[in-house]
């Protein structure tokens, strides 16, 4: 009977044990809440970024990254672009966690170069993350601005581009029955075909569109105008700039009708002649005239081709260079060019530029392949007991040579400078001069 009472106790002590474990459990589960899973929709407005030349809606994308959602993945969530608003991306994903805790995220960009990360944007976490309270229901979260930089420093118009291909038609370079009219700029990251314009009812000369643009006020948009998608206009802007260029204001813009290349009458063919001295380069090892070739390139000559206009070797003066070349032009036509070696080695300077002054045949001045008009200069040091520093530019085929007169006296070679840089010398009684110069 001992045993058995004693095996009764036990058994008593041990219900307890267990009802005491399940309540507390009962008590534990009730206080952590279960996991549920719901739809959390995300919204971001990337119209800024856009605007600041971030976000290219073309090539990059954005995600959504969090906990509890992706466990801070930033490529598992991505986003997309709203077909009602496209400054928007949405995307909606299932969210497990308890109702009524707290859900952090962030936007993440990744574009072609790298991946972005918003920064301080929130209250969460010891990085700024944003915040929502989870729900066991489906939700749709507040759009937010991508590093919360919103647009409210811009503005957006309506803008009319116009242009006129009257003389393109003349000159047989446009079929106004067949073909099409295109403009390209930084809105549309210099689409050929991205937007077409139409021909005006009102004049059948002119092609014209209108496109909603954003941007800070009064900043600058470049563009251009395409023919049939693939014949661009040439050196267009003011001031020698490649690209046409418009200032973004607020309200409706009609921009003034232009001239396709700006060619507001037929031009006609004028003969240019061009002239480069090569003596230098071929002094310093960079020309070989035997064997080497130089061009002439530019806007309105082969649409600055480096290898199709050949210059050739003048009879008279062994170091220069000439070619005549037909190029449409009119009384004050502007036109770029530069010199180019073998197709591949071109001027380092700014363009060249020369305004025509006439239609007739004309000879443009003799110019030094990158100006370059001597073997170079040299410096001068500080005189010191006697002694002077020279520095130059070395060159495997220039020494220093010295004369006591620029004229009417020999020039003597200073010694062991043949190929060097730098030298000094011990200065006498009386004058002394210093050139650079070929064995």
């Amino acid at each position: 009977m001992m045993v058995y009472n004693n095996s009764i106790l036990l058994s008593k002590e041990l219900m307890k044990i267990r009802t005491l474990f399940r309540a507390c459990l009962a008590v534990f589960l009730s206080a952590i809440g279960l996991a549920q899973a719901a739809q959390v929709t995300f919204q971001v407005d990337l119209s800024a970024q856009r605007i600041l030349g971030n976000f290219n809606p073309e090539t990059d994308t954005i995600f959504v990254a969090g906990d509890p959602l992706n466990n801070w993945s930033a490529s598992a969530s991505q986003l997309e672009q709203s077909t009602t608003d496209t400054n928007l991306w949405a995307g909606t994903f299932d969210v497990s966690g308890v109702a009524g805790g707290t859900g952090q995220y962030k936007f993440v960009m990744t574009t072609a170069t790298a991946t972005f990360w918003e920064g301080e944007v929130g209250s969460g976490g010891t990085t700024g993350n944003r915040t929502f309270t989870l729900s066991d229901t489906d939700q749709v979260l507040p759009v937010v601005f991508f590093n919360n930089v919103t647009n409210t420093t811009s503005v957006t118009a309506q803008v009319t581009f116009q242009v006129n291909l009257a003389v393109e038609v003349t000159l047989g370079n446009f079929d106004p029955s067949s073909g099409t009219v295109y403009l390209a700029g930084e809105f549309n990251a210099w689409n050929a075909t991205g937007f077409e314009l139409t021909r005006s009812t009102e004049n059948p000369d002119i092609w014209a569109g209108t496109l909603t643009l954003s941007g800070t006020p009064e900043s600058e948009i470049s563009y251009k105008f395409v023919m049939n998608g693939s014949t661009w206009e040439n050196t267009v802007g003011t001031n020698g700039s490649q690209n046409r260029a418009m200032i973004l204001q607020g309200g409706n813009q009609v921009l003034p009708v232009v001239y396709f290349n700006n060619l507001s009458e037929v031009p006609s063919q004028v003969p240019i002649t061009f002239q480069v001295d090569l003596g230098v380069q071929t002094v310093l090892g960079n020309f070989f005239p035997d064997s080497d070739t130089v061009y002439v390139a530019g806007d309105l000559i082969n649409n600055w081709s480096g290898s199709t206009s050949a210059l050739t070797r003048s009879a008279s003066d062994t170091n220069l260079w000439t070619g005549t070349y037909e190029i449409q032009g009119l009384t004050g036509t502007v036109m770029y060019y530069k010199f180019v070696i073998n197709g591949s080695t071109w001027e380092s300077i700014d363009n060249r530029k020369y305004t025509f002054a006439g239609t007739n045949a004309q000879t443009l001045p003799k110019v030094y392949f990158n100006n370059a008009g001597n073997l170079g200069k040299i410096a001068v040091g500080v005189l010191t007991s006697g002694q002077l520093t020279l520095t130059w530019t070395a060159n495997p085929v220039v020494q220093l040579q010295k004369s006591t007169a620029v004229s009417g006296q020999a020039w003597e070679t200073v010694p062991d400078t043949l190929g060097q840089g730098t030298a000094t010398i011990v200065l006498g009684g009386g004058a002394a001069f210093f050139r650079l110069a070929t064995p």
